[in-house]
């Protein structure tokens, strides 16, 4: 009977992963307030469900976000008007946020 090859693996590593610092949840940052919903909700309805960067048509419940054209944290006084808000789907949202750090 043939010999099994061994495979090689790679050496397990002891350190512990750092992982990011936490970050406070959803209705800490105040994205499940009534303010914060009807905001969405006016932007999604004003674009349409459609993203304004692709112009892909958002179907899904999850699939449309609202997104702060200027963010938030430079300009707090902007977070609730519907002007300073953009429909985005998914992709498009993710790869803003990521770019925008």
């Amino acid at each position: 009977m043939p010999q099994r090859i061994e495979m090689w693996k790679l050496p397990r590593s002891t350190a512990k992963v750092r992982r990011r610092e936490s970050r406070p949840n959803a209705a800490a940052r105040g994205y499940c307030d009534g303010k914060h919903k009807a905001w969405r909700l006016a932007v999604l309805l004003r674009d349409g469900y459609l993203c304004r960067s692709c112009g892909r048509a958002c179907g899904a419940k999850r699939e449309a976000h609202a997104d702060h054209i200027i963010p938030v944290a430079v300009r707090p006084d902007l977070r609730y008007v519907v002007d300073n808000g953009q429909c985005l789907c998914h992709g498009c949202h993710t790869r803003k946020t990521m770019t925008n750090g």
